[in-house]
């Protein structure tokens, strides 16, 4: 799979910012805030649309593929190994095809709570909203809406690098329920 040229360098760019900090710090003697700086790129679901190229290729899009960017805030209690992360975030992906625009959308709301292990592993788990999810068919096929859909997220990594797993579903008149469900690897830098 190959992704837009912007959606790399941005994600590029996240990486940057945060490859001096760690994302999981030992627990601070006084209460932290801090800001967050998310990205992930995950794979699943049930297939939504399969694209055929000139050149005998194919492309599937599944309902949880994509790359998603996210930004947020986390508040860590003073002495505590937990810490509260609310992130809003931006999940996508595309077909190959640089002269299209078809692919999925969606607003990605997390709210995570981490539980700071030794040696800088950690566990998180949340629930997840994920608002304005929309199959762009970019005239090629019809765009479609689907509902707004809840669900949960878990992950296990080392400072800032992770692999997490999503479980939700989608919904629409269209196509009826579609699993949304994804895992992938996931990077979360704290400040």
């Amino acid at each position: 799979m190959r992704f837009p040229r912007t959606a790399v360098a941005g994600f590029l760019a996240i990486a940057a910012l945060g490859s001096s900090a760690l994302a999981h710090a030992a627990p601070y003697a006084e209460g932290h805030w801090g800001a967050v700086f998310e990205g992930a790129a995950e794979y699943g679901g049930d297939d939504v649309i399969k694209v055929y190229y000139r050149h005998g290729d194919s492309q599937t899009i599944h309902a949880g593929q994509g790359v998603t960017i996210g930004v947020g805030v986390h508040y860590q209690p003073s002495s505590a190994p937990f810490d509260i992360t609310a992130t809003v975030g931006w999940k996508f992906v595309r077909t190959a095809d640089y002269n299209t625009d078809l692919g999925i959308d969606r607003y990605v709301f997390k709210l995570t709570g981490t539980y700071l292990l030794a040696n800088n592993f950690w566990l998180a788990a949340g629930p997840v909203w994920h608002t304005g999810t929309k199959l762009r068919g970019d005239g090629y096929v019809p765009d479609i809406n689907f509902d707004d859909a809840v669900g949960g997220t878990v992950g296990f990594g080392w400072r800032w690098i992770g692999v997490s797993y999503t479980n939700i579903r989608y919904t629409s008149p269209e196509t009826g329920g579609l699993d949304g469900s994804s895992g992938g690897i996931t990077f979360a830098w704290k400040f």
